[in-house]
């Protein structure tokens, strides 16, 4: 691998690359004691953000505890005064998303005008307050580790208890996939993954991201593996959260460009020949103060920046069988050892000449076949297995754009914004979902992401805190078909199909799979149209009442995913000379003269509007019982609302409303005798069917067919429910500070499982 990186900086210095950003915000707390370890009430103690030289302030209670919460990430300052004793100061410490610092202070006798600095050592300190196990990757690992897709997912490997469950670290970055990490033995697509604390995943699988933010544009990576506190929830697998960077006191920024190139990579095994790799990631950021007019200096802060991702790869190498050249014309006197007969007997057809037997769709199949062996990157001329290797080109073309807006106008009230979008663009030459085996359904992913946020921080009093957010996130994922590999028109297709093609593509070739030989697709059920909303409205209430520290808060989430179901409507068929009654003998000879096994036609190709409410809520406390032992118990609770379609349209089998009595008869071949039994036999539609305003959205609503499946199944097919989760973490020092820490925790949680177990049943 080829790699360099440009770096160019705005200022002599570069500042500091914190801001107030606003994520799930950490805090510090501390026990302030005089010489001989007796508790100093009434001490002042003032932390500083060294970014943005914000405050934040406390006192000591009688039993010399202070706590400081709801403090952004940030690398800290801590100062204490108290009469009679001389003035102490800590500095450096370095707060991650979510983060719990312990700094306490031994005072000594002396003046005010006397005082102890001491310079921390940056970098994450033993949490002594609770029992959540996490860890973060900060903004150096994240831009300077090695990562060969420049995708910051790639880091969670290196997490304790994560387990990869594919090596293509690739697809992370031009799939935008984030299913190939189990955490703890999670499911892959059980993770929640957010960016500032907001949600970054799409509904549909739950597996991929809708943001993928840039390396050079995070300050940190917080992932949390297990036992966390209440205030975490949708997902029951681990919690990862991007926190993106912020303005500071000085102007900060760059220009980068990251390279890959195939010159010195390894052929892959299989692969004819090396293929061609151009990686080239560039772009900019710039970050600072914005100090004019009514913004006075340290209030308001600015970061902002684009990346540039441009690919032209190929395909991994995949090794298919085609038919010979002569047998693609009709001749399969190359098969030697094959019989192979007039369709139904057993009568072999002279010198295997199919040639003059051909039907014009059997054709139309060997045509395709001819047609894609120009595209294979090696094709061997000999009745073999695997006699072809397809390498095609794979370009993917990714944009972001990212700015924030950090805004203290009084040490009481902090507002945010971030805006990111992703502009995604790719071709997949065998098409992006289900995809062929040939590339005869090239399509053109096109992906872009969305994901705007606004919260408010209203600093009541230094024991209340409120924080508002708005968070959304939405993409408009569709893949539309390129060329004319796709139509039946290019190869001569001229069967008549039972309902004519009811869908995006009606002049589609059908998909096609021959026994022994490569299969391959038409556009119907590669077509996706998907575009997706989620929109959370969140408020978070914290109160500081001597050693506890109790926190509340509740969210509404309103999710909205329109997909098509990408049914077979341009038909399916399947040769396998096994079971085959009008067999020759031999699949490939069955597909040249149209004998097919099995052909399946879907009627149309619906949509389901599909939407779901969520509403959660949560309380927990963090209670200091003593200086060596702190607990953290909550409470989670979730109105598990399913998801729904907005027509009704979705239909289950009920192994309960089975009536053997009503079975449909079945010849020997496989066929249902008509007029047989009940075909929609423990069948079940959602709701009341469809409604009045929806009947225009669904083709067939008040069909015969779809009148004889009986309705009054819940809405999302099963009832909405009351989750509870409780949570309880400890942290134990026996030998008090943190020389020792004995923590432990446990919880239950629940998932929201992917939408797409859901959408098939359209």
């Amino acid at each position: 691998m080829l790699s360099g990186r440009l770096s160019v900086l705005c200022t002599a210095a570069l500042g500091l690359l914190t801001a107030s950003a606003q994520t799930i915000p950490g805090r510090i707390s501390g026990n302030i004691t005089d010489s001989s370890g007796a508790a100093v009430a009434g001490a002042r103690i003032t932390i500083t953000n060294q970014g943005t030289a914000l405050k934040w302030k406390a006192v000591s209670d009688n039993g010399g505890f202070y706590l400081v919460t709801n403090l952004p990430v940030g690398i800290y300052d801590v100062e204490v005064e108290a009469s009679g004793f001389r003035k102490a100061e800590k500095q450096g410490y370095d707060l991650v998303d979510d983060g719990r610092i312990t700094a306490d202070f031994p005072l000594h006798v002396g003046s005010l005008s006397e005082s102890v600095q001491v310079t921390a050592v940056a970098g994450d300190t033993i949490n002594t307050v609770s029992g959540e196990i996490s860890r973060t990757i900060d903004a150096e690992q994240v831009q300077d580790l090695a990562l060969n897709g420049r995708n910051y997912m790639q880091l969670v490997s290196l997490i304790p208890g994560v387990a990869l469950t594919s090596l293509d670290q690739m697809a992370l970055t031009t799939s935008l996939s984030v299913g190939n990490q189990s955490i703890n033995g999670n499911r892959t697509d059980s993770n929640h993954l957010m960016v500032d604390g907001g949600m970054n995943l799409d509904s549909g699988s739950n597996g991929s991201q809708i943001n993928n933010v840039g390396v050079d544009f995070i300050q940190e990576v917080k992932v949390q593996t297990s036992a966390f506190s209440a205030q975490y929830g949708r997902n029951s697998g681990g919690s990862i959260n991007v926190v993106t960077k912020g303005g500071g006191g000085h102007f900060h920024g760059g220009l980068f460009e990251t390279i890959r190139n195939d010159y010195l990579d390894a052929k892959d095994y299989f692969a004819p020949v090396k293929p061609e790799l151009r990686f080239n990631d560039f772009g900019w950021s710039l970050g600072g103060p914005i100090a004019f007019g009514p913004f006075k200096k340290n209030k308001l802060f600015f970061f902002g920046g684009q990346e540039w991702k441009k690919i032209r790869r190929f395909t991994s190498p995949s090794r298919q069988t085609l038919p010979t050249l002569a047998e693609i014309a009709g001749d399969f006197s190359d098969r030697p050892t094959s019989t192979i007969d007039f369709p139904g007997t057993k009568t072999p057809i002279p010198n295997k000449d199919l040639s003059t037997l051909m039907t014009a769709d059997g054709r139309a199949i060997m045509n395709v076949y001819g047609a894609m062996i120009k595209y294979a990157a090696r094709y061997t001329n000999t009745p073999t297995t695997n006699n072809a290797t397809f390498q095609v080109l794979n370009p993917f073309n990714f944009r972001e754009d990212i700015l924030r807006i950090d805004w203290r106008p009084s040490e009481k009230h902090l507002f945010y914004f971030r805006y990111i979008h992703d502009n995604y663009n790719t071709i997949d030459p065998f098409g992006t979902f289900n995809a062929s085996k040939l590339p005869t359904t090239p399509t053109q992913r096109n992906r872009p992401g969305y994901g705007p946020q606004f919260s408010y921080t209203w600093i009541i009093s230094p024991t209340l805190v409120n924080e508002a957010k708005i968070n959304s996130s939405w993409n408009g994922q569709r893949t539309p078909l390129q060329g004319t590999n796709w139509q039946r028109s290019t190869y001569g297709f001229q069967f008549p199909r039972t309902y004519g093609g009811n869908g995006e593509y009606p002049t589609g070739i059908p998909d096609v799979t021959v026994n022994s030989f490569a299969s391959f697709n038409g556009p119907a059920r590669v077509f996706l149209a998907s575009p997706t909303t989620d929109i959370a409205i969140s408020d978070n209430f914290t109160y500081i009442h001597d050693t506890h520290a109790i926190k509340a808060g509740g969210s509404i989430i309103r999710n909205r995913k329109d997909q098509n179901a990408a049914t077979v409507y341009d038909g399916s068929a399947a040769f396998n000379s096994t079971g085959n009654a009008n067999t020759t003998g031999f699949s490939l000879a069955d597909a040249a003269l149209g004998q097919f096994l099995t052909y399946t036609e879907a009627g149309s190709d619906p949509h389901g509007f599909f939407r779901f409410t969520q509403m959660e809520g949560y309380v927990e406390d963090t209670w200091h019982i003593t200086r060596s032992l702190s607990i953290v118990a909550g409470m989670r609770y979730s109105y598990f609302t399913p998801t729904y379609t907005a027509a009704n349209n979705i239909v289950n089998f009920v192994p309960s409303l089975y009536d053997p009595s009503q079975a449909v008869t079945v010849t020997p071949g496989g066929l249902i005798v008509p007029g047989s039994g009940n075909p929609f036999n423990g069948l079940i539609r959602a709701g009341n069917g469809v409604p009045a305003d929806q009947v225009g959205r669904v083709p067939g609503a008040t069909s015969p067919a779809a009148l004889a499946v009986p309705a009054g199944a819940p809405r999302g097919l099963y009832n909405p429910a009351n989750l509870f989760m409780p949570r309880f973490s400890f942290a134990w020092s026996p030998l008090g500070g943190q020389a020792l820490v004995v923590r432990g925790g446990f919880g239950t949680f629940h998932d929201r499982t992917q939408g797409n177990l859901i959408f098939p049943q359209t």
